[in-house]
C-alpha cells in the first residue's frame, strides 16, 4: 500500500495539480492542514472553490483522500455546530471510504489495502464546544475520535494514521518549537499511540521521528516550484514498511 503524504498547500495551483497527476500512482492521498492560505490575495470563497474542485478531481482518479485543518483553514464566518472545532468547508462531504474530512475517524479502503484514519482538527481552543446540542470540549471531542480509531486499528487489523497539524513539542520535526498546541500533540500522540502521525505546521526540522510506539512525519513546505515535498509511505505488514522523503 502506497501512502503519500503532504501538507501545508496553501492553495498552490502548480502543486495542486502535480498531485492530482501523482494520485493514480499511490492508494491515498493524505494532507496534514493548510490547504488554504489566509495571507493570499485570493479570497476565502475562491480559495475554497479550487480546493472542492481539486478534492473532486483526486477522487474521480479513484484514489483516496484524507485531509484535517490547519491554522490557515479557519477563515470569519466559516464555523460548524461544533463551534470552532473544524472549518464548515471541510465537512461539506460526508466521509466514505474513500475520503475522511476534519474531524473524522474511518477506515479506508485502498487497491492497496486498508488503513484507519483519524483526522484531528486544528486546536484553537480547549474550551467548551457544542456538538448536537451536548456541551463538550475539545479534549474530550480529540479523545473521542482517537478512541475510534484505536478500535479500528484493533478489530480490523489495519494499520492506524493520525493526520494533524500541529506537530508534537519537543521532537525533530518541531526542533526548539514550544507552544500549547505542540504540547497538546504531543499528549495525544503519546498517549494514542498510532502506528504512524502525520504533521505540518513547521516547516524546518526533521522529516522523521519515533514518538513512544508512533512513527511521526512532517513533510515540510515547499516554498517554491511545482511538486510539495512529501513522505512516500510504502506499508507491507505490521513492521515491514518504508518511508522516503521527498524535498528540496
Amino acid at each position: 500500500m502506497r501512502l503519500l503524504l503532504t501538507s501545508d498547500l496553501h492553495c498552490d495551483g502548480t502543486k495542486l495539480q502535480w498531485l492530482i497527476e501523482s494520485a493514480p500512482a499511490h492508494d491515498a492521498l493524505l494532507v496534514a492542514g493548510d490547504l488554504l492560505d489566509i495571507f493570499s490575495n485570493a479570497g476565502f470563497a475562491e480559495q475554497k472553490s479550487k480546493i472542492i474542485r481539486w478534492k473532486s478531481s483526486v477522487l474521480a482518479r479513484e484514489r483516496a483522500l484524507a485531509w484535517c485543518s490547519g491554522n490557515h483553514d479557519f477563515f470569519h464566518g466559516d464555523r460548524t455546530p461544533m463551534s470552532d472545532a473544524t472549518p464548515l468547508w471541510m465537512r461539506e462531504s460526508p466521509a466514505t471510504r474513500m475520503f475522511v474530512p476534519d474531524g473524522e475517524s474511518w477506515l479506508i479502503e485502498t487497491p492497496g489495502g486498508r488503513f484507519a484514519v483519524t483526522t484531528l482538527p486544528w486546536p484553537l481552543h480547549c474550551g467548551d464546544l457544542m456538538i448536537n446540542g451536548c456541551r463538550t470540549n475539545f479534549i474530550d471531542f480529540t479523545t473521542k475520535l482517537l478512541r475510534s480509531g484505536k478500535r479500528l486499528q484493533v478489530e480490523e487489523c489495519v494499520p492506524w494514521m493520525v493526520v494533524c497539524h500541529e506537530p508534537p513539542g519537543n521532537t525533530p520535526l518541531a526542533a526548539n518549537y514550544t507552544a500549547r498546541e505542540a504540547d497538546f500533540a504531543r499528549m495525544i500522540i503519546e498517549a494514542a499511540g498510532p502506528d504512524f502521525s502525520l504533521h505540518g505546521h513547521i516547516h524546518e526540522g526533521f522529516w522523521i521521528c519515533q514518538l513512544g510506539k508512533t512513527v511521526c512525519f512532517n513533510s515540510g513546505q515547499s516554498a517554491a516550484g511545482e511538486v510539495p515535498h512529501f513522505v512516500l509511505l510504502e506499508w507491507r505488514a505490521p513492521g515491514d514498511y518504508t518511508a522516503i522523503w521527498h524535498g528540496a
